[in-house]
């Protein structure tokens, strides 16, 4: 077994710490931010092995890179999420600090042909004439021949319209995953990449499943499937109202607010926390993806919660009273 001090970092730990050395870089944190990044450090052991590791990345620079990037941070104080992920892994490149640069920030994500950040969507029509949406801090691959029109989901989700144009006549339309992969058969289907296993869910049309080491599934509109490498089973029945970001919204329907939350913290930066004694309560609504801040506030109004804000990037919905 690996001492501690050599095993990874989970993803999400290191995009917490990455978040906050940015915050760092654009200047002396406001005494809020202190408070909440003491906070954040405190936290977990496993947040303070990341900012470690982080420390001793900057501490390896010693080139120009280094410094350029600093002043654009500074300019920039509204960098995209993704933009300034691409631009921190370039710095640990520079800076020659390989162990984090190869295994801990998302290169792959900075590198995609198509990307979204935090809180963005994204729709795209490609070459077939297929629709593409993407999800909030997702990225892919799209790759495009006579013999197949691939779509590699990187990370997070999508929703995908397959296309005829008669030039793709015989070339499948596939997405592939880590796990596995997702062939289209004249339909309209949604793809979210997990850290367990892939969720898919068809709203019409067929799809053939076929994950990396088990035997294919066919699914059929209206169905969902859970699965990962190995192994696949129903998920229940494909929700509309799971695809309601395409449209820019975020629809509940009597969902715990717990649930509901969880979906909101995928749209904004920094951390969203909910105490167990509102997990429970029952929302129904629509809601605007394009304003995180406003949904948190309509929740003041409709249920008997509070809204604590730290900062901008530390909030927590308690009980009220």
């Amino acid at each position: 077994m690996k001492p501690l001090a050599d095993t990874p970092v989970a993803p999400a730990v290191v995009a917490e710490a990455s978040h906050w050395l940015m915050l760092h870089w654009q200047g002396p944190l406001a005494e809020p931010q202190q408070a909440a990044f003491a906070a954040w450090h405190g936290a977990d052991p496993e947040h303070q092995r990341a900012w470690a590791r982080l420390q001793q990345m900057q501490q390896a620079f010693t080139r120009l890179p280094k410094a350029q990037s600093l002043a654009v941070l500074r300019q920039q104080p509204q960098l995209r999420r993704r933009d300034a992920l691409k631009l921190l892994t370039g710095l640990l490149a520079a800076g020659g600090s390989g162990w984090l640069a190869e295994r801990q920030l998302p290169w792959r994500e900075a590198m995609a042909d198509l990307r979204t950040g935090t809180g963005e969507t994204l729709q795209q029509q490609l070459a077939d004439g297929s629709q593409l949406w993407l999800n909030t801090s997702t990225a892919v691959n799209v790759r495009f021949s006579a013999q197949a029109r691939r779509v590699r989901l990187i990370s997070g989700e999508l929703l995908l319209a397959s296309g005829h144009d008669t030039a793709y006549t015989h070339a499948p339309l596939i997405v592939d995953t880590s796990v596995g992969e997702v062939q289209a058969l004249g339909t309209r289907f949604s793809v979210r990449q997990m850290a367990d296993g892939c969720l898919v869910c068809l709203y019409e049309g067929a799809l053939q499943v076929r994950p990396q080491h088990a035997a294919a599934v066919q699914v059929s509109a209206g169905q969902a499937l859970w699965f990962n490498a190995s192994t696949s089973r129903p998920a229940g029945f494909a929700d509309a109202n799971a695809i309601s970001w395409s449209r820019g919204q975020l629809v509940a329907n009597q969902t715990p607010l717990g649930v509901f939350l969880q979906d909101v913290a995928r749209y904004r930066p920094g951390f969203l926390r909910w105490s167990p004694a509102v997990a429970n309560l029952r929302l129904t609504g629509v809601f605007p993806l394009t304003d995180t801040d406003r949904i948190l506030a309509a929740l003041e109004q409709t249920l008997a919660v509070r809204v604590r804000r730290v900062t901008r990037f530390w909030v927590s919905v308690e009980a009220l009273g």
